[in-house]
C-alpha cells in the first residue's frame, strides 16, 4: 500500500470529525455571518500546518482566506476552493447523518470535504517529510455560488504566474476530473409598455407581459444540446394589480455554453431582441460573468501528466460538466483542472453527500501531484 493512503488510512477518524464540524457550521451565501465560521476554523487549520494565513475582509460577503506554504520558494500551485453553499440555515440538522460509508449533509459534497481533502493533502506530504520546497497556495473564498462578484479579482491574482491552479470542487459523480466547464451568462430583459384599466381602457394599454412572452420563447428557443448551449428563463416578474394591463415585465435569463464562440454567440441574440407589439420598449442587460473552459490541447496535457503522477493510487478518468466554475477565471491565465475533490453525488440537493473514503484517496491524489508537479 502506498505510504500516502497508509498514513490518510489512519487519519480517517480524524477527517471526519474535521468534516463534521466544517458541514455544522451552515454557510449559505447570503449568511456572511456562517460563512465566517467556517472562515475562521479554515484559518485555525490552515495556522495548525504552519502556514502564512491572510485575511481579505469583505462587508456583504463573508471574508475569503490565503494560507501560503513556502511562500517564494520556486514556482507556486494555487489550490482553489470556496466555503459558502447553496443550503440555507437550518439544513444541517435534518439533513446530517453518516450511513453506509457516507456522509450527508448541507454542503458537504460541494465543496466542504475538498477543505478536508486539501488541508490532509499538505498535512500529510509534511508528516511523511515529502513537502515540497515550493510555494504552494490555498485559497478560500466565500462567494462562488452567487457568482464569485468579490473574489473574482483576488482568485485572479493568486493564479496569475502559477505553475497549475488545482480547482478543488467535486469530482464527476463516478470520480473522473472535471476537464471542461461551461460558460455560465446572466442577462436581464425588461418590457415596458402601457398601463390602462382592464376593462375601461384595455384598448390604450401595451401588455408588458404579453410582449414579454414572446421573448421568452424566443429565448428558449436558442437551446441546442448538441452544442451545449442552454437557455433559462429562472425568474419572472410583472404586473401590479388584477385589473390593470401590465406596463411592466422583467424576466432573468440563464445562458450555458460549451465553447467561447458559442457564449459570444448567444450574447448576440439575446442582445439582438427587438419589441413585438406596437409601442413597446425593450431593454437587455447581462453578460457572460464566467466563460466557458474548454476541453483543449493544453487541458489534455494536464490531465495525462496527473494521471501518470497519480497511477500508484489509482486510474484517472476525466470528463465535461455541465455548471460553472472558478476555474473559468484561472484557465486562461494559468494551467487549470477541475474536480479535485470528493467523490460522492445529490449536487446541491437535499441528499448531497459524499463516500467518505474518497477523503483519503483524493487527498493522497492530491498531496501526490503536489509534490510531483
Amino acid at each position: 500500500m502506498h505510504p500516502l493512503i497508509t498514513y490518510l488510512n489512519a487519519q480517517l477518524p480524524a477527517m471526519t470529525e474535521l468534516l463534521t464540524r466544517i458541514v455544522s457550521l451552515e454557510s449559505f451565501s447570503a449568511d456572511k455571518a456562517g460563512v465566517d465560521d467556517v472562515a475562521r476554523l479554515i484559518a485555525q487549520e490552515l495556522r495548525s500546518l504552519n502556514a502564512e494565513v491572510t485575511i481579505f475582509p469583505q462587508t456583504t460577503t463573508g471574508d475569503h482566506v490565503l494560507g501560503v506554504f513556502n511562500r517564494g520558494a520556486g514556482s507556486p500551485i494555487l489550490m482553489l476552493l470556496h466555503m459558502d453553499t447553496v443550503h440555507p440555515r437550518g439544513s444541517f440538522a435534518a439533513r446530517y447523518k453518516i450511513a453506509d460509508g457516507k456522509m450527508y449533509g448541507p454542503g458537504v459534497f460541494d465543496m466542504k470535504a475538498s477543505h478536508v481533502i486539501a488541508l490532509y493533502a499538505v498535512q500529510a506530504l509534511q508528516a511523511l517529510g515529502q513537502m515540497p520546497r515550493r510555494e504552494i497556495r490555498t485559497l478560500f473564498t466565500s462567494d462562488e455560488e452567487i457568482g464569485s462578484f468579490t473574489s473574482e479579482a483576488l482568485i485572479i491574482e493568486q493564479a496569475r504566474g502559477a505553475q497549475l491552479v488545482m480547482v478543488m470542487e467535486p469530482a464527476l459523480a463516478d470520480g473522473r476530473l472535471k476537464s471542461s466547464r461551461r460558460g455560465v451568462g446572466n442577462f436581464t430583459v425588461v418590457a415596458r409598455g402601457r398601463a390602462s384599466h382592464a376593462g375601461g381602457g384595455h384598448e390604450r394599454g401595451i401588455n408588458a407581459i404579453q410582449e414579454m412572452a414572446h421573448h421568452i420563447l424566443a429565448i428558449h428557443a436558442l437551446t441546442d444540446y448538441q452544442r451545449g448551449i442552454a437557455t433559462t428563463v429562472s425568474e419572472i416578474q410583472g404586473g401590479i394589480a388584477h385589473n390593470v394591463v401590465p406596463d411592466r415585465c422583467e424576466i432573468h435569463v440563464d445562458a450555458r455554453a460549451n465553447t467561447q464562440a458559442d457564449a459570444d454567440w448567444l450574447t448576440r441574440q439575446i442582445y439582438s431582441l427587438r419589441p413585438v407589439l406596437p409601442g413597446a420598449q425593450l431593454e437587455v442587460s447581462g453578460k457572460f460573468e464566467r466563460p466557458p473552459m474548454e476541453c483543449n490541447a493544453e487541458r489534455l496535457a494536464i490531465f495525462e501528466r496527473m494521471k501518470q503522477i497519480v497511477a500508484p493510487i489509482l486510474t484517472l478518468e476525466h470528463g465535461p460538466s455541465g455548471a460553472g466554475s472558478d476555474a473559468a477565471f484561472t484557465a486562461p491565465i494559468a494551467p487549470t483542472m477541475d474536480g479535485l475533490g470528493a467523490v460522492g453525488d445529490g449536487l446541491h440537493a437535499a441528499d448531497e453527500h459524499i463516500l467518505l473514503s474518497s477523503l483519503v484517496e483524493r487527498a493522497a491524489m492530491n498531496a501526490l501531484i503536489l509534490q510531483a508537479w
